[in-house]
């Protein structure tokens, strides 16, 4: 299980790439966070936004796909999409993400 942490500028495009991924299968389910306040460099200045938190629930076999439908889709030139691997979880979770990002034949 991996999890795929990205931030979105509005939570309409959040609820969207979340809905669509888990359509797709890329993730077994999509947190997410709401509302948060941003500071990072861009174009040589600080800035801020008011962002969406979104956290992807993926397998190992699927990250790259999701990490490519995310990018693919995103508003932002660079979307800062990080994946991080959980040190432990719930056997059966980790069962159902695997479950659930299995590929599906057209």
């Amino acid at each position: 299980m991996l999890e795929v942490h990205v931030n979105y500028p509005t939570d309409a495009e959040a609820q969207s790439a979340a809905r669509m991924a888990v359509e797709k299968r890329l993730a077994a389910g999509v947190n997410i966070h709401g509302a948060i306040h941003s500071h990072y460099w861009w174009d040589g200045a600080v800035q801020s936004a008011n962002e969406v938190a979104v956290v992807f629930k993926t397998s190992e076999g699927r990250v790259d796909a999701l990490i490519a439908f995310i990018a693919g889709g995103h508003s932002y030139e660079t979307p800062g999409v990080v994946v991080h691997r959980p040190v432990r979880a719930h056997a059966p979770y980790l069962a159902w993400i695997e479950r659930e990002t299995l590929e599906v034949a057209p």
